[in-house]
């Protein structure tokens, strides 16, 4: 509403126009005196007469000089005064009232046959007249703006401590959702005198609308209807982006409880519709009545307020995600862990860390690494080391004691931590517990030799265990008749020999890098190609027999001074694809080797007399040496259709 407006609606409320012009009239004893207002919607209004003539193109087409007699029948004709107010006067002296420069009204004099003598005199009295009025006018606007201001004060005063409870209501991560919104909605129930209300917020998986919050309306939240932002008002809401005030039931929306009218708002994040607010039916002394513009911006203004405080929850539930991410990821790595701040206390350890060092939370967070690691003198001097140069420190094969004073074994690196001024602000101590790998390292030494377990260590990713196809040379080992033997032996002494047995040959297994597969009994199964590959595995699988046979010499004339039988083997080898891998259950498994090339290899040792190699076809033509092997006739094999060609070693 503009200021002109305003004035006029002050002025006309308590007739007080009518009220100056009468004054005019008796100042100045004037027979007839007419005043004319109009605003920019053409509307005129005839203080006197106590008339109101509406005519649209009344600006456009009144072109009025200032100061001047007009007749009467111009006036009529355009419907700015009527002619029973003029008293069949032909004739008036039109003077222009002013405001803020703008031509708002006339005053009209009238003016009577023979009075032409009159009309100088009655101009000046116009004059004054329409200049008495024009103050009038301006003491009326400002008194209307001190009444504004002061109701506007009192608004912004409402607004701002709205506002101010508005953001007392923080949202924490251990409150719920619904008890915030619902804190929020109380702020606007009670900040707006409205009886009830509903917060919906968007469901991101169903893209529907949900009840989160309510006040008075606890009957709503048991329905079961979808609620999306394409009908009703939520559909306008959605569209502009701006709070509104309703009128009309919206069965659509649930919002059929407003009785006289409410105000709805959207919960914005990036321009984009997350929830809804919405208040009814406001209350007074009186009883209920309808929210004004003044409520509306009011509302809109808290409204902004909860989108941004919406945003901040986002921010804070995403935040503690990233959070608990990192703590879960730090939690289940095998590494261990520990921080430090800039006064060296410990600020954070994982789980790992837990473990190796046996800590206590109450004795180790927030306690300073020297009491920390009390007991591990060369620890603190390396974390010492590090606040002096900040540099990333390495230490290999360091030795440990943890709080039950048990040793441990770590590979450490001590990484210095530096805040946005490259400033050294703490350190992060990672290290590996060795405990379990020279648990692996020294299991897997009884299965195979010692250099290809560090290599297997060393290798780390370039190894795979899982089932896969691969060129393998497969030995099999096996004592020609150990049965017989065995019979006259008492079971301790089997044992004692079958152990020193294998001793000696899986030394020379192992001495020629080959894998203990496993011990069927009294034979061998040993590999080449797996799981590391060698420039020539069947040349390694022959040097390994050749060399059991030299031992097995040794062996036998040690059993001889002892009173011992003599043992005999027999070896077959073979080369081909097979499938290696984990074989077995969860509970226990075992890496080996399965395929038709294995059970050929396990043909060709039963083929084999004592002090004889027998070895295939693709064995023989890998071989870098081929000395001392004979090809024979081809043999039949069980499982095999077509006869087999194979070389035989004698052992002499």
């Amino acid at each position: 509403m503009s200021d002109l407006d305003s004035v006029f609606t002050g002025l006309k409320s308590k007739n007080k126009i009518n009220q100056k012009v009468d004054y005019l009239k008796s100042l100045r004893e004037l027979g007839f005196l007419t005043l004319v207002f109009f605003d920019k919607k053409t509307i005129v209004r005839l203080s006197g007469g106590g008339e109101y003539i509406v005519e649209n193109s009344f600006q456009s087409s009144l072109n009025l000089g200032d100061n001047e007699v007009l007749s009467t029948s111009k006036l009529i004709k355009q419907k700015v005064i009527k002619k029973s107010i003029l008293n069949n006067s032909n004739r008036v002296l039109q003077k222009n009232i002013f405001f803020e420069n703008n031509c708002i009204g006339y005053l009209f004099f009238k003016i009577s046959d023979g009075e032409e003598r009159k009309i100088s005199q009655q101009k000046i009295v116009s004059y004054y007249l329409s200049e008495h009025l024009e103050n009038f006018l301006k003491s009326c606007e400002i008194n209307l703006k001190t009444v504004n201001s002061d109701r506007i004060l009192g608004n912004k005063i409402l607004e701002i401590e709205s506002l101010i409870g508005l953001t007392e209501i923080t949202y924490s991560e251990n409150e719920s959702l619904d008890s915030f919104f619902q804190n929020i909605l109380f702020n606007y129930i009670s900040t707006l005198n409205a009886s009830c209300g509903l917060i919906f917020l968007l469901d991101e998986n169903s893209k529907s609308f949900d009840i989160l919050s309510e006040v008075n309306l606890s009957y709503l939240k048991d329905s079961n209807k979808i609620i999306r932002a394409n009908k009703g008002v939520f559909k306008d809401i959605n569209q502009s982006k701006q709070s509104t005030l309703i009128d009309k039931f919206d069965k659509e929306n649930f919002l059929d409880f407003i009785e006289k009218n409410g105000m709805v708002g959207p919960i914005l994040s990036d321009n984009e519709l997350k929830g809804i607010i919405v208040i009814a039916n406001k209350e007074t002394m009186s009883g209920l009545t309808k929210f004004n513009k003044e409520d509306l911006r009011l509302f809109e203004s808290l409204t902004k307020k909860v989108s941004l405080a919406y945003d901040n929850i986002k921010l804070v539930d995403s935040l503690q995600k990233s959070t608990d991410l990192v703590d879960n990821i730090m939690s289940s790595i095998t590494t261990g862990i520990i921080k430090t701040d800039l006064l060296g206390e410990v600020e954070y350890f994982n789980n790992a860390a837990q473990k190796v060092f046996k800590f206590e939370r109450s004795n180790t967070l927030k306690n300073h690494y020297l009491m920390v690691f009390l007991e591990n003198p060369k620890l603190i001097s390396l974390i010492e080391k590090i606040e002096k140069e900040g540099e990333i420190i390495y230490e290999n094969n360091l030795k440990i004691v943890d709080n039950d004073n048990d040793y441990h074994e770590i590979n450490l690196t001590i990484s210095p931590v530096f805040n946005n001024g490259r400033k050294y602000s703490g350190a992060v101590i990672a290290f590996e517990d060795l405990s379990d790998v020279n648990l692996i390292k020294s299991t897997f030494k009884k299965y195979v030799s010692e250099n290809i377990v560090d290599e297997l260590l060393q290798s780390g990713n370039e190894i795979s265990l899982g089932g896969s196809k691969n060129n393998v040379c497969i030995m099999f080992c096996d004592i020609r008749g150990f049965t017989s033997i065995s019979e006259n032996m008492l079971p301790e002494d089997v044992v004692f020999l079958l152990n020193s047995y294998f001793q000696q040959m899986i030394d020379v297994v192992f001495k020629n890098n080959g894998t203990l597969d496993k011990i069927i009994g009294d034979e061998l199964m040993v590999l080449y190609g797996v799981p590391i590959k060698s420039e020539n595995d069947c040349q390694k699988a022959i040097d390994t027999a050749v060399e059991m046979f030299s031992e097995l010499k040794k062996f036998n004339l040690e059993n001889l001074e002892n009173n011992y039988p003599q043992i005999k083997i027999g070896i077959g080898i073979n080369y081909g694809e097979v499938i290696t891998g984990n074989i077995g259950s969860t509970r226990q498994m075992n890496y080996t080797v399965i395929g038709d090339n294995v059970n050929l290899a396990s043909r060709l040792c039963s083929h084999a007399k004592a002090n004889q190699i027998v070895i295939s076809e693709s064995t023989y033509e890998l071989l870098s040496d081929r000395r001392g092997f004979k090809k024979k006739n081809p043999i039949f094999v069980k499982g095999k259709r077509d006869k087999i060609e194979n070389w035989i070693f004698e052992v002499t």
